[in-house]
């Protein structure tokens, strides 16, 4: 595997981003707009990281196919954690990604903010470690790091009330620190409540009701992790049971809610409902799943001037799991 990233776009802003994210990530820049120079690229060389333009179906469509009639979509020369694709349509007008076994990472376009490209190779570069565990490897270098474990279920809201006070304390509006708080509520709440399973796979304790008191011993405990490094902020919720289900996160991920099915919140459902609602807030994700091991989940969310700006920043959400 070559420390490449491969950019195959027509689009100007994909190569601006692509050289900050290169840059960041210690990895060298090749750009080629034809498909057809993209696979003999990825036959010959391997690029670490793949970057494509999706904006279509018909785009992706090329791409599905050529690989499928070269190296194969299963080959491990093509693997989805390190595919990105790069979009202008909203998560929910693409199924063709979504559905897509090559899906990896999804990157909504909005590269006005000039430190998208930065933040985002932080996020590459620690994609690239042998597990991209820990907020740490997320994170520009040097940012500290907090930590808390929640061993009670009931200590949940004690940790979310500590965030919140957190982002004031980073000067976050207080509009902007109340979904920051809500979007670590859920990932709190999917790790104590959805995430446990027993030795058969069948979950623990999805059906309690949410105020449910629940000892969260030994495998059971969760830990938060939280940190700002000056204009992002990323809180990670971490798991020992490595539970989560891409297809079913996806699913939910891509799919528009109504108030009442928010509301009912059907425990086949998990990780989903809460956090595309989290996403259409502004947020983006990192998850990093190791099959009956752990799984980690980040959100992240930039630092505005104002609330619209933050509604509209850059987003996207990553997905690297290992079996």
């Amino acid at each position: 595997m070559s420390k490449e990233l491969l950019l195959i776009s027509t689009v100007p802003e994909d190569r601006a981003f692509s050289e900050q994210v290169a840059s960041t990530a210690g990895l060298t820049l090749k750009i080629t707009p034809r498909v057809d120079d993209a696979i003999q690229i990825i036959a010959n060389e391997e690029p670490a990281i793949i970057f494509v333009d999706t904006s279509t179906e018909a785009q992706y469509l090329e791409l599905h196919n050529k690989i499928q009639n070269s190296v194969g979509l299963f080959s491990n020369k093509v693997r989805c954690n390190s595919i990105h694709f790069l979009s202008n349509q909203n998560i929910e007008e693409t199924k063709f990604l979504i559905q897509s076994p090559l899906f990896g990472n999804y990157v909504m376009r909005n590269f006005i903010d000039p430190r998208v490209g930065e933040h985002y190779g932080h996020l590459v570069a620690g994609s690239l470690s042998e597990r991209p565990f820990g907020l740490a490897q997320l994170m520009k270098p040097g940012t500290k790091i907090q930590k808390v474990v929640v061993k009670q279920s009931e200590q949940k809201q004690d940790a979310v009330e500590a965030v919140r006070s957190f982002m004031v304390a980073a000067k976050f509006q207080s509009r902007m620190a109340t979904v920051v708080a809500n979007a670590v509520d859920e990932l709190l709440m999917n790790a104590i409540f959805d995430a446990p399973v027993d030795a058969m796979g069948r979950q623990m304790f999805a059906n309690l009701p949410r105020n449910a008191h629940i000892d969260l011993i030994d495998r059971s405990a969760v830990e938060m992790q939280v940190a700002y490094d000056g204009f992002y902020v990323g809180v990670t919720a971490i798991d020992l049971f490595g539970s989560l289900d891409k297809l079913k996160l996806l699913s939910h991920m891509s799919k528009i809610y109504t108030q009442e099915e928010y509301k009912v919140r059907s425990s086949g459902a998990g990780a989903g409902i809460g956090l595309a609602t989290v996403f259409r807030s502004g947020g983006s994700f990192f998850f990093a799943s190791e099959a009956g091991s752990r799984t980690e989940v980040t959100v992240f969310f930039r630092k505005t001037d104002s609330f619209r700006e933050f509604k509209d920043q850059f987003r996207f959400i990553s997905t690297q799991f290992f079996f």
